[in-house]
């Protein structure tokens, strides 16, 4: 390149067409290794970057600002600048001269010029990819999210974290009361020991997996814990961040802005028809809302204790001394809050939406790590290194070859794939029925294809987890058995039969008197105390 400016144009115009050739260079990568789909969207990235950079300079020499290049094409044509007729040829010299002597001074390689083709932006592109740096090792370079930081953050609100307690508590003490009522004995008070002792060993708090299917929720957490909660508003603050980068690092030529955009439009309509769930009513017309404090109560008895004491009579003192005016930038400032809060939670639930299939795939993932032992968790990691390999393992193949593995595999009935990667005959499809579907509800209403599947996942992870959440052990009586109804059923009815196969002295074993009278043990037993026998 020298200093003319019809050769910088020249060569912006080649390095754009370079640049789409390596982008399809790219995108031929991504479709043949999806696991590399992250790496293949920032190389993409990089080389948009690159082209709009390209192209605002051909732009800028297109307008010509500063008449350089007209004065070039003038040169060209053996015009002077001094307007007097020139020559065609001495002005070819010159520029030839000017290029030697560009090129003499500004020399690489051994005097050759870099040669910047497709090739070299491709290999360019990949050594600015720094994905492997953008996510932490649960990421595993965008398959997965973690969140765990802000599973803390909940875990620690004081307000919600009580809110869990108290309603465990209740429904234990619901569940101790059904209890003593079918055996009659005496009522049980909400305050007794028992009641607390039996919260102190059962409660077990909110687990990872739990708070990943639920966190989006945000109507099940009552008003009391949100209004006026710095804590809460850190906490939503901080899902939004995070969700908002993931998408970023994941799919870096997605339009951020544009999103959120459509978010705060949706939030506004739905806002307007007072259709977001959890705010249908303002917090000021709550009957537990105190308007001289700003404060909002979980129960009575805390809103009457609190308006007994003396700082909430010197606000409402103070309140009673403003105008209409004032009094009413209170109410506004109520709902001011309000409107923050499930503007936040409007957003962080968009986001959760967005990024449902991944958050589905990192509940799974830690599902199945529960339910493996350390040797399976080994074996995971070797095929996942195994398959990191190179795809050809190590043989030379040639180019026709290549061209035809790289081909897209014509599949239009969406047949499995067999051991070779190409779609099984169909006649062995219907002979296995693989076009069969069958429901396991134990397994989350998971669908398996083909008799021989929904055979072998009785003994897989995913069935085996679902029967340790029923705490029911995963036996051979318990196959073909895919209800969650059948499987408890089933159970209740093993453990009433072993109960009965049980040897009981009391009752299994008989007693005769000196009169040759038989009964159990346990009636002789009491007979013989009575002194009867």
């Amino acid at each position: 390149m020298s200093f003319s400016v019809l050769e910088q144009l020249r060569s912006a115009h080649e390095d754009i067409e370079n640049i789409e050739k390596s982008m399809s260079l790219v995108l031929m990568d991504k479709t043949k290794a999806a696991r590399h789909a992250v790496s293949c969207e920032h190389a993409l990235k990089y080389l948009i970057d690159s082209s709009q950079m390209k192209c605002k300079i051909a732009v800028d020499i297109y307008q010509d600002k500063d008449g350089m290049r007209t004065d070039d094409i003038n040169a060209l044509a053996g015009q002077r600048s001094d307007k007097k007729q020139g020559d065609v040829w001495t002005s070819f010299y010159d520029k030839v001269k000017e290029v030697k002597d560009y090129h003499r001074r500004f020399s690489i390689n051994q005097g050759l010029p870099e040669l910047q083709s497709a090739e070299w932006f491709y290999h360019r592109a990949f050594e600015a990819d720094a994905s492997d740096k953008l996510f932490s090792g649960e990421e595993e370079l965008g398959k997965r999210v973690d969140m765990y930081e802000h599973f803390d953050k909940f875990i620690n609100l004081k307000k919600v974290s009580a809110l869990r307690r108290t309603r465990f508590r209740e429904a234990t003490y619901a569940r101790m009361k059904d209890k003593l009522k079918k055996r009659k004995a005496d009522e049980l008070e909400p305050d007794d020991p028992a009641v607390e002792e039996t919260v102190e060993k059962e409660y077990n708090e909110l687990d990872y997996i739990e708070w990943l299917k639920t966190f989006d929720q945000f109507h099940d957490i009552p008003r009391y814990c949100k209004y006026r909660d710095k804590t809460y508003s850190e906490y939503l603050e901080g899902l939004i961040s995070y969700q908002r980068n993931f998408q970023l690092r994941t799919q870096p030529l997605g339009s951020i802005e544009k999103l959120e955009q459509q978010f705060d439009k949706e939030f506004e309509e739905r806002w307007a028809a007072r259709a977001i769930p959890g705010w249908q009513d303002p917090t000021h017309k709550e009957k537990l809302f105190c308007l001289p404090s700003d404060k909002l109560f979980n129960n009575e008895a805390v809103m009457k204790s609190h308006q007994s004491g003396k700082l909430y009579k010197k606000k409402l003192a103070a309140v009673q001394q403003l105008s209409m005016e004032e009094q009413k930038q209170l109410v506004v400032s109520s709902e001011e809050e309000d409107r923050r809060i499930a503007r936040l939670e409007s957003h962080a639930g968009k986001w959760h939406d967005l990024l449902s299939d991944t958050i589905t795939e990192t509940v799974q993932h830690l599902q199945k790590k529960q339910s493996q032992t350390a040797e399976e968790m080994d074996m995971d990691k070797d095929n996942a290194d195994s398959d990191d390999d190179d795809l050809d393992d190590g043989v030379d193949v040639s180019g026709d070859e290549m061209r035809d593995e790289e081909r897209p595999i014509y599949n239009p009935l969406n047949l499995p794939l067999g051991w070779d990667g190409k779609p099984i005959p169909f006649w062995l499809y219907k002979l296995h029925g693989l076009g069969i579907e069958y429901k396991c509800e134990i397994c989350g209403n998971y669908s398996y294809w083909g008799r021989r599947a929904f055979e072998r996942h009785f003994q897989e992870w995913r069935h085996a987890f679902g029967m340790r959440c029923l705490k029911i052990p995963n036996t051979a009586h318990f196959k073909e058995i895919t209800k969650i109804e059948d499987a408890i059923t089933l159970y209740e009815k093993l453990k009433r039969d072993a109960e009965e196969q049980t040897f009981r002295p009391d009752q299994d074993v008989e007693c005769e008197d000196i009169q040759g009278n038989v009964m159990s043990q346990r009636a002789f037993e009491d007979l013989r105390r009575q002194g009867l026998v």
